[in-house]
């Protein structure tokens, strides 16, 4: 079954309870008054390796990674330790996250923040940006290319940057048109993952673009490979959170060799 579809299914109905509670014209003012963030994309220019550390206590794949959760020590831990920003699971049924570990990690630390979710409406871009987030996920694979400019449009007319997700060609003509361009070597429709893939399509990606590696980085070995594929930064989750001490973990792959 395609997980894309299950997941947008049933987050419908609980985001139409959420703008209910909570109407967009107030959550729009809500957003405007929240203080801006750093700059996402700016962050991952200049030298040296980038990592946006993924704050993930589940996947579908997977399922349960990580028991012990503490929001705040891990966002501290892991900027402490060299994140160059956090990426933040905010969906509750196969992610087991939510919107309030958006928060306490703005609260926690002052890089940049990613909300990381399965954005198909407005409403979820204008509470990314009142939760402190600088940065939305928007995934090809999921969305209609006009859909697609439309959300990425009102991200950046909210300063939002966009975080644009492709694992194919195709996905790839929509994915370019964001701020960063990510290649997730795990095919969410079938979970399988493919880093060799991944290096293929960064390749084609144009050197203006900041192209980030996403998913299936284990090493610094991988790291390495999708370096002198032209990624400017990676995306690393389940390494991380299934280390006893993730900002030791994240320093290691950072100094190693």
């Amino acid at each position: 079954m395609n997980i894309l579809a299950e997941i947008v299914e049933k987050l419908k109905p609980r985001l139409e309870n959420r703008k209910r509670v909570l109407p967009m014209e107030v959550l729009a003012e809500q957003a405007a008054q929240t203080p801006a963030r750093p700059k996402f994309a700016a962050a991952f220019y200049g030298d040296g390796l980038h990592v946006i550390a993924e704050l993930k206590k589940a996947s579908p794949s997977k399922g349960l990674i990580r028991n012990n959760f503490d929001v705040q020590s891990l966002a501290t831990e892991l900027a402490e330790n060299g994140a160059t920003a956090l990426s933040v699971l905010t969906e509750p049924y196969y992610f087991l996250g939510s919107e309030e570990n958006l928060a306490i990690a703005a609260k926690m630390v002052s890089i940049p923040l990613l909300r990381k979710d399965f954005i198909f409406d407005e409403y979820q871009i204008l509470e990314a940006k009142a939760l402190g987030a600088s940065c939305v996920l928007l995934i090809a694979a999921m969305l209609s290319a006009e859909r697609f400019v439309q959300l990425l449009e009102y991200a950046h007319n909210q300063g939002l940057d966009v975080l644009g997700e492709a694992h194919s060609e195709k996905e790839l003509e929509m994915a370019v048109k964001a701020d960063l361009v990510g290649v997730n070597a795990r095919d969410l429709r079938t979970f399988g993952t493919s880093l060799e893939r991944s290096a293929e399509l960064i390749r084609t990606i144009p050197k203006d673009r900041v192209a980030i590696a996403e998913s299936a980085i284990r090493s610094r070995a991988d790291m390495d490979t999708m370096t002198a594929a032209g990624a400017k930064g990676f995306l690393i989750g389940e390494t991380l959170m299934r280390a006893e001490h993730p900002g030791l973990k994240l320093k290691e792959l950072l100094q190693c060799c």
